[in-house]
């Protein structure tokens, strides 16, 4: 392949902040937007329309912009500044590293980020198995391998690992990357239960990674700046809860791009100011949005929850849903915090175990991590999605590496069939790659599929 001269992350930051300065009232129609949306590639494109077309998406999204812009920057002055950089899957909270003063990076949010980029991940996805990973491994890790294969992305200081029996391909991804690029690695065991046993285990393997990680860095921890940014996270967990409340409004006023916001902030940001200012934006629209009755267009017909992950290397899925379907899209397994806890900030030990806790209830870690029909697992959580949310239908969408979900979905779906009547949609795919299933097929899949439902 061709190799592009920019490093990846200076171009994902010229995209976020140029995102960023774009007025709220801009015009799609006047000669220099369409200039400009004319230049942008495809997929870069259909994610600015989808953004630009609802004026309040574009006020959520002109805070997610710059606030991602500024951690991105981060990122690329940290070797100057003497920060360490992690590198860690979507099920290791980043809270630890903001308050150790390192730059937590959470792979899979890389990878929908480096969809920005001119040339997309698909070359890199191709990469990484021509150097040596089966094609069978995910997306989600394999683009951001085959950025360090070009040598587009700088390695990281130490990765750590918390996807041990939720996620195996991803902790394949990690010791893969630790092999082959000499990186330490650290990993976190999941225990296959959810009580309160299982969760005295696994705060007990947290407290060790992170004095490991201490001495493995030099960095400290501070008991006011873990409290600082422990604080930071109870204020955001407040404000999406209160979000998640207005969802359960038929018609729904959260609008559904807030989806796909709502994972990438929780998974990098979450811990720091920045992600409260988003958070308090997102719900002052949603108020905003409830109180003058606006909702997905023309009017609500269809309540859709994915039972599994979404769809990334396209967002003008969302304004589809919401402009053309008349399709509320209320949850996906990655935005399902609902048993996140608040804090207790008394001590760092207290602390500590708190986010233990909000780490055993991330996604996938929390629904796949045992039996699909143990209590707080996949098949309870997706009954209370769906009771919680009025959900009126489901769908999967399955992706190669995801074997442990594939095995078990048809059980999921028949339950919700059984216990809810609602009816759920299979369909195959990539989240990140466009190649597998194009976006213009998985659109015609669903519309059948709606036209069953009214």
């Amino acid at each position: 392949m061709s190799t592009p001269k920019a490093d990846a992350i200076e171009r994902i930051v010229e995209a976020f902040e140029m995102a960023s300065a774009l007025p709220e009232d801009m015009d799609l129609e006047s000669p220099e937007m369409k200039a400009l949306i004319e230049m942008m590639p495809e997929s870069r494109r259909n994610t600015f329309l989808a953004m630009a077309k609802d004026p309040d998406v574009r006020k959520m999204s002109a805070v997610f912009n710059r606030c991602l812009g500024i951690y991105w920057r981060k990122l690329l002055s940290a070797k100057d500044e003497g920060k360490k950089v992690v590198f860690v899957p979507f099920n290791f909270a980043p809270e630890i590293f903001h308050a150790l003063d390192m730059i937590p990076v959470c792979v899979e949010v890389l990878t929908t980020m480096a969809l920005t980029l001119e040339e997309g991940i698909e070359p890199y996805l191709d990469l990484s198995v021509e150097r040596g990973l089966p094609d069978t491994m995910c997306s989600a890790q394999r683009a951001v391998i085959g950025l360090f294969e070009t040598g587009l992305l700088e390695k990281p200081d130490l990765l750590v690992n918390g996807a041990l029996g939720s996620c195996d391909p991803n902790s394949k991804a990690f010791e893969y990357m630790a092999e082959k690029f000499n990186i330490p690695v650290l990993y976190l065991d999941i225990p296959f239960y959810h009580d309160k046993r299982a969760l005295d285990y696994y705060a007990k393997g947290y407290k060790n990674i992170v004095k490991a990680i201490q001495e493995m860095t030099g960095a400290k921890l501070d008991v006011d700046r873990l409290r600082e940014v422990v604080e930071n996270t109870n204020r955001a967990s407040e404000l999406f809860f209160e979000i998640n409340e207005l969802k359960r409004n038929v018609p729904n006023p959260v609008p559904n791009y807030y989806n796909m916001h709502h994972t990438g902030m929780k998974l990098t940001m979450v811990g720091t100011p920045d992600a409260v200012e988003y958070y308090q934006t997102a719900l002052d629209v949603s108020k905003d949005r409830f109180k003058r009755g606006k909702s997905v267009l023309p009017e609500e017909r269809i309540r859709l929850l994915f039972l599994y992950t979404g769809y990334y290397f396209d967002n003008s899925i969302y304004s589809w849903f919401q402009e053309e379907m008349g399709v509320s899209y209320v949850m996906d397994v990655l935005t399902a915090f609902d048993f996140n806890p608040l804090i207790d900030t008394s001590s760092v030990d207290s602390m500590l175990y708190g986010l233990a806790e909000e780490m055993l209830n991330l996604p996938m870690t929390r629904q796949l991590k045992g039996g699909w029909d143990m209590p707080d697992n996949w098949l309870s959580d997706m009954l209370y999605y769906a009771r919680t949310y009025k959900a009126d239908c489901g769908v999967f969408t399955g992706h190669t590496a995801c074997k442990q979900a594939w095995g078990v979905y048809r059980l999921v779906a028949d339950e919700l069939k059984r216990q809810l009547g609602i009816p759920s949609l299979r369909l195959e795919g990539d989240g990140w790659d466009s190649r597998i299933t194009p976006m213009s097929v998985i659109k015609d899949q669903f519309e059948e599929f709606f036209a069953t439902l009214l």
